[in-house]
């Protein structure tokens, strides 16, 4: 990723006072003479501020929007680990070893961007936490992050809304007070009685995507709340007040696929890049932790919540309520399983999918076929706290008795309140894929490419930003089932083909993959020649400067102090980022007069900078500020 190799200098980390002694402040390893003061008169010195010590690794957390896009001014959001913090520390080198993160106020900011180090990384291994990104007026999400030694990457979190519509992205989110329900029908509540409805049986909030993404997906989701559901929070404690209802819906984007990938691998404004918990994840299967892939039918996030904070967890005692989904019709899946008549939902269920939900090897299909009418479809619930993915029951894929719909419907019973996602859970085809990525040389890429895995109902961007290195792409979690695989820059496929015999061939002509991942491991794929396109070498540098060194008599040189540094293509957007890097002295390929603008973390005052700079060969330093400590001499002489 061109962060790996940092060069410090000794620092000149204090100052040789002698009384009465004339001479001069000599830098030795860097060759600067600074004019003594006068002997004979006091003044007031800056003391060289202290470099942060490198950490072996960092990370940096960015929060966005739907879309991509920063959140609104002055927005909170707050990191909490789920995980071990082992090793997990400030950008500073400050241990953040509380077990419970979320008491940790580096957690919580209104930039919406946290930058870590990682110390204590073993050669080979890795360091993984997990954690969860939540704000008032958003959804929650969870991501997690590798880090190995000398790493650096950015994990970009989306965060929906909760009252939510695009013409961009085929995602929409309501919240209602529950009397703004159904306008008929006059609604109570007591923590004692639950809902009280009067003589009407129920109330429902519908969302649907709209009709202007037809194009793109189609589905929806609607929650139906019973005359009488107690509303319980998860201490078991009713709650005090009304609850407003909140739904959201995450369309599969299986009609943007099915109707021609290409112009779906390259839309930034994806549904399945929203999704909460994401789709390459780990679940329980007989009491073992089992590794691999969704493909979805649609996700729909419910929550319950007064004015008070007060959440509801489950319905009381045997009751519960309906959530019902519509499934886009050109959706497809790996493990085929259709209800034969006369046959209970548990016995076609037991053809295709273990008892917790698991496609069996024996169903799974290497080309995921289109869902119909009697398909058992499984049902998940995630808890967005803490990342958690739980089986839940067999849903039926159901006719809505419309013959121009394009849709089907999937309704189940809900006794306790979650993320719900309609889900075909693969297990992954292989422990590992690692190919390497050359230019058109066949030298290693140093380009800011993405690699993209796209199927119909699954999606996965390894971006430049959250791997390792430019030249080279690592997916733990192999999809068992076949997908696309494209190299996009500034969201063009610049694939040329597979060096060997697995195709497609390398001929200077842009080209996509298809077939297993697995197949990839340990090849080369190389990219298609660029056009007109200067890249040059930009030396970086990043430095700790006392602020106040015009306040006195003598300041004090610029110390190299490493920090984190994004790469951005323009203006700061996620989808304008290009890289990520750790350390003091980086040499950055950047484009020759593309503006570019660098974002870095001052780690003396935890706040984010940002510098525009134009792609040259001219060197860039990036000055953090700090208030340095100052001392009154009489006289001095020596130094560093």
């Amino acid at each position: 990723m061109g962060n790996k190799n940092l060069k410090l200098t000794k620092l000149a980390l204090a100052l040789g006072l002698t009384v009465g002694l004339t001479g001069c402040f000599s830098d030795n390893d860097n060759d600067v003479t600074i004019t003594p003061p006068d002997p004979g008169g006091e003044q007031t010195v800056v003391v060289p501020p202290t470099a942060v010590e490198l950490a072996d690794g960092g990370f940096v957390v960015t929060v966005t929007d739907s879309l991509g896009a920063p959140l609104p001014d002055g927005t909170s959001v707050e990191v909490v680990f789920n995980s071990s913090v082992d090793g997990l520390q400030t950008a500073s080198g400050t241990a953040i070893a509380v077990t419970d993160t979320a008491n940790d106020p580096y957690n919580t900011n209104t930039n919406g961007s946290f930058s870590y180090t990682v110390d204590g990384i073993a050669a080979d291994t890795t360091k993984t936490f997990s954690f969860t990104v939540q704000s008032a007026d958003f959804l929650s999400n969870t991501a997690e992050v590798s880090i190995g030694s000398g790493e650096t990457l950015t994990e970009v979190v989306r965060l929906t809304a909760r009252n939510f519509t695009s013409t961009d992205i085929p995602v929409v989110a309501e919240t209602k007070a529950l009397a703004e329900l159904n306008a008929d029908v006059a609604v109570e509540y007591s923590p004692t009685g639950g809902l009280d409805l009067g003589d009407a049986t129920e109330i429902t909030l519908p969302v649907n995507v709209g009709t202007e993404q037809a194009e793109k997906a189609v589905g929806g989701a609607e929650v139906i709340l019973p005359n009488g559901t107690e509303f319980v929070q998860a201490n078991g404690e009713p709650l005090q007040s009304a609850p407003s209802l909140t739904v959201a819906y995450f369309a599969n984007e299986a009609t943007a696929v099915e109707g021609g990938a290409d112009s779906a691998a390259t839309d930034q404004t994806s549904s399945l890049d929203a999704f909460p918990g994401g789709l390459n994840l780990a679940v329980a299967d007989g009491g073992e932790s089992v590794e691999g892939n969704f493909t979805t039918g649609g996700f729909v996030a419910i929550e319950l919540v007064n004015e008070q904070g007060e959440k509801v967890k489950s319905f009381g005692e045997g009751k519960s309520i309906k959530v019902a989904m519509k499934v886009d019709k050109t959706t497809r899946t790996p493990c085929p399983t259709i209800q034969q008549d006369g046959e209970s939902v548990a016995d076609a269920a037991n053809r295709g999918f273990t008892e917790a939900g698991v496609c069996k090897d024996s169903a799974l299909v290497n080309e995921p076929t289109l869902v119909q009418v009697g398909q058992i479809f499984p049902v998940w619930s995630y808890e967005e706290s803490n990342g958690q993915w739980t089986f839940e029951s067999f849903g039926v894929v159901a006719d809505d008795g419309n013959a121009d719909s394009t849709t089907y419907n999937v309704e189940v019973e809900v006794d306790h309140l979650s993320y719900w996602n309609l889900d075909f859970f693969a297990q992954r085809g292989c422990n590992v894929s690692s190919f390497n990525i050359v230019d058109s040389d066949g030298e290693p890429s140093s380009r800011f490419t993405s690699v993209q895995l796209l199927t119909n109902s699954y999606r996965f961007d390894a971006q430049p930003w959250n791997r390792a290195a430019l030249n080279r792409a690592t997916f733990r979690n192999p999809p068992s089932f076949d997908v696309e695989v494209r190299v996009l820059e500034n969201n063009v496929n610049v694939l040329d083909g597979v060096q060997g015999d697995t195709g497609p061939a390398v001929d200077n002509t842009a080209s996509v993959y298809s077939g297993a991942l697995c197949g990839l491991n340990g090849l080369t794929l190389q990219l298609t020649p660029t056009e007109n396109v200067e890249v040059v070498t930009k030396p970086v540098s990043t430095f700790a400067v006392c602020s106040n060194n015009d306040d006195v008599d003598q300041g004090a040189d610029p110390v190299l102090s490493p920090t984190t540094v994004q790469l951005y293509r323009g203006e700061v957007l996620a989808n304008n980022l290009q890289d990520s890097y750790y350390g003091s002295e980086f040499n950055i390929d950047v484009e020759s007069g593309v503006e570019y603008t660098f974002r870095f973390f001052n780690t003396f005052t935890n706040t984010w900078e940002t510098q525009v700079a134009t792609g040259n060969t001219d060197a860039l330093s990036l000055n953090m500020l700090t208030q340095c400590d100052t001392q009154t001499v009489t006289g001095v002489t020596g130094g560093n």
